[in-house]
C-alpha cells in the first residue's frame, strides 16, 4: 500500500479507480463496510484502490480549541486500512486553502482530473467541500457528465446504535467500554513506544512500562483491565492519568501498564494496549502502604474479570 501525503505529490491516476473519502477516525464498523467495498469493487474491475483521508481532521482545524477526541492517531488508520490490501491512502492536509474549497472543485479537480474516478464509494451521510455542499445527490448529478459511478452505503447499526465516531466517542468517556467495543469491531487500543517513567510501580512490587498520551485521548483517567500486544498478548492492569498520591511528580497523563507473570524488557519497544473495562476511578492516596493494597485489590478485580470473560467466550464458540 502507497501513503501519499499531500496532493503535491499526487501524479495523475492512467487508469481509472476506485475511491472513497471519509474522516475513518477508530476505522469502526461502518469504516470497514465502506473499505471492503472500495476493495471488492476494485478487484472486480481490476482497477486501483484509494482511500482519501484528511489532516488534520475537518473538525479539528475548524475547533482547534476544542476539537473532539481523536479514536486513533494517523498511524493507527494505516494500520486498519492496510489489513483491506487497498492500493494507495491519500492524505490531503486541511488547511484554509481546502477548507474554500468547493465540492465542485473537490470532484473535477481531485476525483476526476487526478484519480480518474470511476466508482465513487461513500457513506450515506458524509459531507465535504466548502460548507460542506458536497453529498451524494450532488455526486450523481456530477457523476452524469463525467461518466462514473456513484455508490452510497448505509449506516450500520448495533442494538439499534448508529455505528458512528460520534457514539464511539461518547461510550468511551461514558465508561461503557463494552458498548464502544462493539460499535468498534474490536477493543478500543492504545499504541505506543514505552518511555522511562518515575519507577514507582517497581518500588511498589509491581514495575510498569509507561506510554505517554497524545493530549486528546478519548478515555478518562482510572484503572483498566488489559490486554498487551508486543509479539503476543499478555493479560495486565493499566492506570491512566495523572499519579495524584506523588504531588512532587509533573502531572502530565501517562499511561502505565502492570503486566501479569511476565518480566520482560519492553523499553523502547512499541506495544499495543487493548482496553477491556473500567475497575475505578484514579484516587489520591495518603500513604504507600493504602495505595499498595488497592492495586491487590484492582488486581483481583481484574483477573476475576478476565475469567469470567474467557467462559463467556467459550459458551459462544
Amino acid at each position: 500500500m502507497r501513503i501519499i501525503r499531500g496532493i503535491h505529490n499526487l501524479k495523475k491516476i492512467n487508469s481509472n479507480s476506485v475511491v472513497s473519502i471519509g474522516n475513518f477516525d477508530g476505522v469502526h464498523l461502518g469504516h470497514q463496510k465502506l473499505i471492503s467495498t472500495v476493495y471488492n469493487i476494485g478487484k472486480e474491475n481490476n482497477l486501483p484502490t484509494i482511500i482519501i483521508l484528511f489532516e488534520p481532521q475537518p473538525l479539528e482545524f475548524f475547533n482547534n480549541q476544542n476539537p473532539p477526541k481523536r479514536i486513533t492517531k494517523f498511524r493507527e488508520k494505516i494500520k486498519y486500512i492496510q489489513l483491506y490490501k487497498i492500493d494507495i491512502v491519500l492524505c490531503i492536509q486541511f488547511n484554509s486553502f481546502f477548507s474554500n474549497l468547493s465540492a465542485e472543485e473537490f470532484i473535477i479537480q481531485i476525483l476526476i482530473n487526478k484519480l480518474n474516478v470511476k466508482f465513487i464509494i461513500i457513506g450515506q451521510d458524509f459531507k465535504f467541500g466548502a460548507k460542506r455542499n458536497g453529498n451524494i445527490p450532488l455526486l450523481k448529478k456530477i457523476s452524469k457528465k463525467y461518466k462514473f459511478n456513484v455508490i452510497a452505503v448505509k449506516s450500520l447499526y448495533k442494538n439499534n446504535i448508529k455505528i458512528s465516531s460520534t457514539n464511539i466517542r461518547k461510550y468511551l468517556l461514558e465508561n461503557n467500554i463494552k458498548l464502544a467495543q462493539l460499535l468498534l469491531g474490536r477493543p478500543f487500543s492504545i499504541i505506543g513506544r514505552v518511555v522511562y517513567g518515575n519507577q514507582i510501580g517497581r518500588t511498589l512490587g509491581y514495575p510498569t512500562a509507561n506510554i505517554k498520551l497524545y493530549n486528546n485521548i478519548p478515555i478518562n483517567n482510572g484503572v483498566y483491565a488489559v490486554k498487551i500486544n508486543y509479539k503476543k498478548k499478555y493479560l495486565g492492569i493499566c492506570n491512566i492519568g495523572i499519579k495524584p498520591s506523588y504531588i512532587h511528580i509533573p502531572k502530565n497523563k501517562i499511561l502505565e501498564v502492570h503486566i501479569f507473570n511476565t518480566n520482560i524488557n519492553l523499553y523502547n519497544k512499541k506495544i499495543e494496549i487493548l482496553i477491556y473495562k473500567k475497575i475505578r476511578n484514579e484516587y489520591f492516596f495518603s500513604s504507600t502502604q493504602k495505595l499498595k493494597n488497592q492495586i491487590a485489590k484492582d488486581i483481583k478485580a481484574v483477573t476475576k474479570y478476565f475469567d469470567i470473560f474467557d467462559d463467556e467466550l467459550k459458551n459462544k464458540r
